[in-house]
């Protein structure tokens, strides 16, 4: 659904500045401020700092998100709970200063500025932006080569408060990746999607025909939380855009970008923990209600 592509409010609510205190496994975690001013808020990973971010953009409708971010049927996208900070300060690692001044294709155009490095680059979509972000505290250069696939399943083992953590694998091809966050996730697809290279476990080239039990095993049992497959159809506007299938529920949807198909995890993950949250309590009431009736 179209939105729109015009807004009154002034360029300033179109810039956040987030402190980066901590990057280990391409996981970062710091504050976020918006316009520059206190309180900020505090994240303790990626995929929860863009959450909160798209959250004031929808709040001031500023930038106007020109797609409506589709959703798998019934399920809401997860609000994480806002922890303010009262104090500004840049980050221990890094600062950097984000204007976003577009939200079309169902993600985000803008630039972003290291203010240690005195560096500013143009981003296209969310995913180019994560990748400049990866680039400058891990110094790897953006990966290309030959396509090898356009499939593979995402096998999701945990999300606490928004950190992911799993497997990217292709059985057919004999790769099986662990990750740890959203970053962590977007590199695992873009060495098998667009470098067209990776490793295994042993650290062995992942060129070879013979497909290891381990993979086979590990492909067919899925993920704890949830396990998704991902079709790539398209590489347009420096993102992708596919299908994704919730394996658990059997339900698809089309995406047109990685910022959208992360939100379709995230909701269906926020969903899978009420209904378990839900069991746990009805399973406690019916346990105490049992031992009253015995006592």
């Amino acid at each position: 659904m179209s939105i729109a592509k015009m807004s009154m409010i002034h360029n300033s609510y179109r810039y956040f500045t987030v402190s980066v205190d901590k990057y280990e496994d391409r996981c970062m975690k710091g504050v976020i401020y918006h316009a520059g001013k206190t309180p900020g808020i505090r994240y303790d990973n990626f995929l929860e700092m863009i959450i909160q971010m798209n959250r004031i953009f929808d709040s001031m409708s500023c930038p106007k998100q020109a797609m409506e971010l589709r959703r798998f049927t019934g399920i809401e996208y997860p609000e994480p709970v806002i922890r303010e900070c009262n104090r500004y300060q840049n980050g221990r690692m890094a600062t950097f200063q984000i204007y976003v001044k577009f939200r079309y294709n169902a993600s985000w155009q803008g630039d972003i500025t290291w203010l240690e490095g005195e560096q500013t680059e143009s981003f296209e979509s969310l995913l180019q932006m994560l990748q400049m972000i990866d680039r400058i505290f891990t110094g790897q250069s953006e990966e290309r080569g030959t396509r090898v696939t356009k499939i593979c399943q995402i096998a999701i083992n945990s999300c606490e408060k928004g950190l992911v953590t799993g497997r990217v694998q292709n059985a057919f091809i004999n790769h099986l990746e662990r990750f740890k966050g959203t970053i962590g996730l977007a590199d695992a697809m873009v060495r098998l999607f667009e470098a067209g290279v990776g490793e295994n476990d042993s650290g062995k080239s992942l060129e070879g025909k013979i497909i290891s039990e381990e993979t086979w095993d590990s492909y067919r049992l899925g993920g704890k939380e949830a396990t998704f497959l991902i079709k790539i159809l398209f590489r347009e506007h420096s993102t992708w855009q596919g299908v994704i299938y919730w394996r658990e529920t059997g339900e698809k949807q089309a995406f047109r970008s990685f910022l959208e198909m992360i939100m379709l995890i995230a909701s269906a993950l926020e969903s899978g923990k009420e209904e378990r949250e839900f069991e746990d309590r009805f399973t406690t009431t019916n346990n105490r209600e049992k031992a009253r009736m015995e006592g």
